[in-house]
């Protein structure tokens, strides 16, 4: 008996020195442990962290303007801006704007768009560009979003390329009544016949539901849609605190192009809000090239893959 009480001892002894090691020289090792396992891989919080998830101050609708069959444009529009930064403090939505699907390839092709990107409003109108398309986007804004309204509401074109952060900042410190910010054309002329260019202006979400609630317009929609938009403005009384973005916005211009420099179109600048005359490939290489749009991005592991 005696000498099974002694094997045992023998046998837990190793184990019971072991224990007493681990908890006199590592007395913290528990409660480190579960330290560790409360932060799991989170970094310490920066102030950048903050300001991204910051309750957004401003809502803004970009419609981009285009038509059904373009395609690759639209893919190139998409990638571009899906690819900036997001605005800080900001909630800017670009939606592509088409009329109606009248074509087999379209309702089929468009619809997997939606369906895959849910960016696209497609209205009840002729497929136009200066005959009420327009007024028809403007005035079905109010309806579309009535549950959600933005503080603004832009329309743009699909050659001219914004700045998402730049324009969420110009906007913020604005009246979020009455607004009408843009480029203003023509250039140095009487302010009272100046309206803003068609490469992209925005109005405040009062303005938008005015056109809606207004259907004397509907007499006016043949012309170029961005000076008939001034001329609406004008008429109701409505846009009055108007802010032009010259020279943040502006038509491209580079060594190439037979015409020089003028008042609405300059070289790329480091503080733009909106480029315009984006009309093929390579200007919007350029473009994106200028503002770095490809840096900060991982990498492709297939990217120059060896053979």
């Amino acid at each position: 008996m005696a000498m099974k009480k002694s094997f045992s001892l023998l046998f837990f002894l190793p184990f019971l020195l072991l224990a007493i090691i681990y908890f006199v020289i590592f007395p913290n090792e528990f409660r480190l442990q579960s330290s560790l396992a409360a932060c799991g891989d989170s970094a310490p919080a920066t102030a950048a962290d903050a300001v991204a998830k910051a309750a957004p101050d401003i809502r803004v609708l970009l419609g981009v303007l285009t038509r059904a069959d373009k395609y690759e444009r639209r893919a190139l529009v998409r990638l571009a801006y899906a690819l900036q930064p997001a605005p800080a403090r900001a909630v800017v939505h670009v939606r592509f704007v088409v009329c109606n699907l009248t074509a087999e390839e379209d309702a089929a092709l468009v619809g997997l768009e939606i369906a895959a990107y849910g960016d696209i409003i497609v209205l009840d109108c002729t497929e136009n560009m200066d005959n009420g398309k327009t007024y028809t986007y403007f005035s079905a804004v109010p309806r579309l979003f009535a549950g959600e309204p933005y503080d603004y509401v832009g329309k743009t074109d699909d050659d001219t390329y914004y700045r998402l952060g730049a324009l969420a900042d110009a906007l913020r410190d604005k009246p979020r009544r009455d607004a009408y910010y843009g480029f203003l054309t023509p250039c140095h002329a009487d302010p009272r016949t100046q309206y803003m260019s068609g490469m992209g202006y925005v109005v405040s979400w009062d303005v938008a539901a005015w056109v809606a609630a207004t259907p004397e317009l509907q007499n006016d929609l043949k012309g170029p849609e961005d000076k008939l938009f001034g001329r609406w403005l004008r008429w109701g009384g409505r846009g009055r605190n108007v802010f032009g973005a010259e020279p943040r916005m502006y038509d491209y211009l580079d060594g190439g192009m037979r015409h020089g420099p003028t008042c609405f179109r300059h070289l790329l600048q480091a503080d733009t809000v909106a480029v315009h005359k984006l009309k093929d490939n390579l200007k919007w290489a350029r473009t994106l090239n200028f503002f770095n749009a490809t840096e900060g991005h991982k990498a492709s592991p297939l990217f120059h893959v060896d053979h």
